[in-house]
Order: C-alpha cells, then sequence, then structure tokens
C-alpha cells in the first residue's frame, strides 16, 4: 500500500513537468490555426476582388473601386472587416491599381489586415496579413482594322 501512494506522487511531478509543454502546444495549434484561417481569407478576398473588377463590366477607370468595395464585401461575409473608418485608422489596408503586365493592363489589389493575437503573444506570429493578386482586364482584345 506505500508504495501504491509513493507512485501517485511521482504522477503529479510528472504531469506538473509536461503539462506547460502541452499547454504551450495547444496553444500553438490555436493561435497558428486562427492565423491560417484568417490568412486564407484576406487571400481569399483579395482575389475575389480582383477577378470581379477584371470582368467586362467595368473600364480601367471603374475597376479599382470597384475591386476595393469587392474586397470589403468579401472580408465581411468570410468575418473580418475593413471599413474605410478602419482604413484611415491604419488597421487595414485595400489598394487597387492598373498596372502593365507583360504588355496588357493589369489589375492588381493588394490587401493588408493587422493581425491580433488568440493568445496574448506567445508564439512569434507577423503582425500583418498581406495578400497580393493581379488578373489582366478584359476589355483589351485589339480593334479589328477590316483587313480580309
Amino acid at each position: 500500500m506505500h508504495a501504491r501512494r509513493t507512485r501517485r506522487g511521482s504522477n503529479l511531478i510528472e504531469f506538473g513537468l509536461t503539462s506547460p509543454v502541452l499547454i504551450l502546444v495547444l496553444f500553438g495549434i490555436l493561435e497558428y490555426g486562427t492565423m491560417f484561417n484568417r490568412m486564407l481569407a484576406v487571400q481569399s478576398a483579395t482575389r475575389d476582388g480582383a477577378r470581379w473588377a477584371a470582368t467586362p463590366n467595368f473600364t480601367i477607370d471603374t475597376a479599382p473601386d470597384q475591386a476595393v468595395a469587392h474586397v470589403r464585401e468579401s472580408l465581411a461575409l468570410l468575418g473580418l472587416s475593413c471599413t474605410e473608418a478602419e482604413q484611415s485608422s491604419g488597421m487595414c489596408t485595400i489598394e487597387a491599381e492598373p498596372e502593365e503586365l507583360e504588355g496588357l493592363i493589369a489589375l492588381t489589389v493588394r490587401t493588408t489586415i493587422d493581425y491580433r493575437t488568440v493568445c496574448g503573444g506567445l508564439l512569434p506570429i507577423p503582425d500583418n496579413l498581406y495578400a497580393m493578386t493581379s488578373f489582366v482586364l478584359i476589355d483589351q482584345t485589339p480593334a479589328d482594322d477590316g483587313g480580309p
């Protein structure tokens, strides 16, 4: 009976030594899982906004504003926000501009969102989540010169 009591004490000591490692692994899974989920949401919203604005419905003048508006809508649907007020306070940025890409005009959209930690900064993670994507604007077909 005496050996059993001694064993219970050693189990408590072993648990006390291993529990910090287990808690750190648990917090790591939670923190990195949340960060990757939000990063995928930022990438998806950025790609969706650029693809939406590159359709024939918009011109080179209206595409950037439409892309920014669509990225905002997509982020809201995915559980993140980047309102104009948040953007003016520096919490996030959404930029869309036409750029030349291999002889064509492409719409490049860049999104940056501040990442707030879930576990209080115990683990090394980035401060910002960033995504960039480019889509070629569709209305760039050469004019038919009436040749044979």
